[in-house]
């Protein structure tokens, strides 16, 4: 009985594009003391690939650097994510 051998081969990529959060500028994370582009909670569900509610999770228990805008938006800085 003559054997066959088989090869599988499996490419994967991921592309993420936020549409509208161009018109944000870098600012200065105080905490990580470096220049960062903020992003929204559900940006920072996407870059962390969890829910929003565990993002806010980590705003509630101070896990993740944030900022709350005069207009009571929150933005957090990507390098305080947990990976």
């Amino acid at each position: 009985m003559k054997r066959r051998k088989r090869t599988e081969i499996t490419v994967e990529t991921s592309l993420l594009v936020f549409r509208g959060s161009t018109n944000r500028s870098a600012v200065w994370c105080i905490e990580c003391s470096s220049r960062v582009q903020l992003v929204t909670p559900e940006e920072a569900a996407v870059l962390a690939r969890v829910t929003t509610r565990a993002v806010y999770r980590w705003l509630e228990r101070g896990q993740v650097h944030f900022v709350e805008t005069e207009t009571g938006t929150l933005l957090i800085c990507p390098n305080s994510l947990p990976t």
